[in-house]
């Protein structure tokens, strides 16, 4: 399998979703005014999605029969994926709560990217140009916006009380909108036209990064991690904006600076900080992003800056360092904070 292919749907694809469930599985519930899925309903599709998802990279390197093997534990995991919709299909069909908005957008979006898995699992590498355009435009980015439209406003009203939560229906329209339309042209063979909706919707993204306070939430850490991770929302759009001029103007354009900007700056950032949040909350400690926290944060820009910077500027080692310094950040964070899920809640209650 050619290793752009697989970096594609892993990269899309093949960790995002297990953190996507177990937060909808966490946070859905309370939204939707139902309880939580007892362990026994998610726990089997759960690990089948891990299964497959977890032996995509070993079969890899698995020689000659390699292909094969891949698109089996692709279809594993889609299996395991779509399983895992269904539960939280019935979640959402149990509520009697009035805005089901959000959870509903999400649970799209997921089937959305099951399709991805399912897509690669029938045509393997031939399936690259769907994983890359739905997974990115269909799948990661309205997921993360739907969230972050949801949650963003209540968590910064919460903690900055003089901001007024800002969250109108237009504006998640405008938000997942953007990402959807953006893929379509492209995948129409407009590409060069894209500037039409990536360029306002990077300015409407950029201006809303201030009317939700992100100069009040730098005050905080753990809330600034969100709001910085959503600067690059609108970053991300702009550099595709740019992207598709300079290829309407018949030049080369940014190859994939847009894409990283978008998938390591944006949504890798809002990863880290809901995760770290997340975490913190649900087991009973200080919602706070300690020293080491925020300092790995602050390295994940760095991350991002450099992908971005390499396609800009194309430098071999560039890629080398985006890829080690990732390394440097998200190893020491899970060492710090895996360990919270096997010890008992630090206030003493169930969980």
């Amino acid at each position: 399998m050619p290793v752009t292919v697989l970096h594609a749907l892993l990269m899309l694809a093949g960790f995002l979703p297990l953190f996507m469930f177990g937060f909808v599985f966490t946070a859905g519930p309370r939204w939707l005014g139902v309880g939580p899925p007892p362990a026994s309903v998610w726990r089997v599709p759960g690990l089948l999605a891990v299964a497959g998802a977890g032996v995509l990279v070993p079969l890899q390197v698995a020689g000659p029969t390699g292909d094969i093997a891949i698109r089996v534990a692709a279809t594993v995991y889609a299996i395991g994926w779509l399983w895992l919709a269904l539960r939280l299909h019935l979640l959402i069909r149990a509520s009697r709560a009035s805005d089901k908005v959000h959870v509903t957008l999400v649970l799209v979006a997921l089937l959305a990217g099951a399709g991805v898995v399912v897509a690669f699992a029938i045509q393997g590498a031939a399936a690259h140009a769907w994983v890359k355009g739905v997974g990115l435009w269909a799948f990661v980015l309205p997921v993360f916006v739907v969230v972050c439209h949801r949650m963003i406003p209540f968590f910064t009203t919460s903690a900055v009380p003089f901001v007024v939560a800002f969250r109108p229906w237009w504006l998640l329209t405008g938000m997942t909108g953007a990402p959807l339309i953006h893929g379509a042209l492209d995948a129409s063979g407009l590409a060069a036209w894209t500037w039409l909706v990536d360029l306002p919707a990077g300015a409407v993204m950029l201006w809303l990064c201030v009317r939700w306070g992100l100069a009040q939430s730098l005050r905080n850490r753990l809330l600034a991690m969100l709001h910085v991770g959503f600067v690059w929302y609108g970053i991300g759009f702009v550099l595709a904006g740019a992207d598709a001029l300079a290829v309407l103007a018949g030049s080369a354009g940014m190859t994939t600076s847009p894409l990283h900007a978008l998938t390591i700056g944006f949504a890798s950032s809002l990863l880290m900080a809901m995760v770290t949040r997340v975490t913190c909350g649900h087991s009973g400690r200080t919602l706070a992003a300690d020293t080491l926290t925020w300092r790995l944060f602050q390295m994940l820009q760095a991350v991002a800056v450099l992908r971005v910077a390499a396609d800009l500027v194309p430098r071999p080692d560039g890629l080398v360092a985006a890829a080690v310094l990732w390394l440097f950040v998200f190893l020491p964070w899970c060492a710090k904070y895996a360990p919270t899920y096997w010890r008992a809640r630090a206030d003493g209650r169930p969980g």
